[in-house]
């Protein structure tokens, strides 16, 4: 209904609207109508934010505001104001990424204290050692791994690679090797060969593959899975995981909104069936000398069934 140049300037508008209703603490009190409204723009703001995420149409900077120091921000959720928790709560977006990530850095530092996790003076934190093949490293991992409680799988743990006799491999520093062990197995996980995940076509990027059954414990994969990108994203190691944004949108559960539409999430799945059936709404003719018909191939372990 609106044109780009448009939409550029609701979506300033609505950004300045709803960060000052969080920052000048109106947000905190409100009651009724004034709760209502801002649930309501704050909504409308989002769509326009997450539509930029998928198809840029902002400038530069576009969402962030200027006038919002990043010291201050700290400042105050040190202090625990609420405006502070609410602005991180509504609208992150408003803080350069770089900010947000030092933010989280800081919070982990202070919860690794908080749970004894930190080498000092007086107290070493403990270590949890696993043995691990590197012919079955995802096995062994997941067997050793999987059972930790959330404090220990935030702990420091140890690998010491063996060889299939579980002799250990000769020359190898078995202190800073867990990196490595993550980021192998990391990548085990997200082979497609694996069929825990599936890529899309084009730009090949991961979701649940839909045959993920045929693992007898694959949920527990899945939740392995989480729990090791979670010790990563907590320990500040990159990996390359490079998700599709309907699947991302599910784990962030932006399908609970009632903003939420899977035809907007449709072309990051598959972006000529989006091309196809969008291109049905502006057809002249009958739709029905097209001889449509809503079926699909599926490939299940080499065999191809017909929906």
């Amino acid at each position: 209904s609106f044109k780009l140049e448009e939409l550029v300037t609701i979506s300033s508008f609505l950004n300045s609207f709803v960060f000052k209703m969080i920052w000048d603490g109106i947000v905190e009190n409100a009651r009724g109508e004034t709760l209502e409204l801002f649930h309501s723009v704050h909504g409308w703001l989002m769509v326009l934010y997450e539509r930029d995420c998928r198809r840029r149409f902002a400038p530069d900077e576009h969402w962030l505001r200027k006038d919002l120091k990043p010291s201050v921000l700290f400042q105050e959720l040190d202090k625990d104001k609420k405006r502070a928790q609410l602005l991180l709560q509504y609208i992150p977006h408003v803080i350069p990424h770089k900010n947000r990530v030092l933010l989280f850095r800081n919070m982990v530092t202070k919860e690794k204290e908080k749970l004894g996790l930190v080498e000092t003076s007086s107290a070493s934190p403990h270590v949890t050692h696993i043995t691990i093949r590197r012919s079955r490293m995802l096995e062994d991992g997941y067997e050793q791994l999987r059972q930790l409680s959330q404090n220990t799988m935030k702990g420091v743990i140890r690998v010491k690679f063996v060889n299939d006799l579980r002799v250990d491999e000769a020359g190898i520093d078995q202190d800073g090797v867990f990196k490595e062990f993550l980021e192998e197995i990391i990548k085990k996980v997200f082979d497609p060969e694996l069929n825990l995940f599936k890529t899309t076509s084009g730009d090949e990027r991961l979701y649940p593959s839909p045959t993920s059954y045929i693992h007898e414990n694959y949920l527990q994969l899945f939740e392995f899975v989480g729990k090791m990108l979670g010790k990563a994203v907590y320990e500040g190691i990159v990996v390359d995981v490079p998700f599709a944004s309907f699947f991302l949108s599910q784990l962030l559960g932006h399908h609970h909104s009632v903003f939420y539409s899977s035809v907007d999430e449709l072309p990051s799945l598959d972006s000529e069936f989006y091309k196809n059936l969008t291109s049905i709404k502006r057809y002249d003719g009958d739709i029905s000398d097209l001889g449509l018909t809503l079926s699909y191939d599926e490939d299940v372990m080499g065999q191809v069934g017909f929906h």
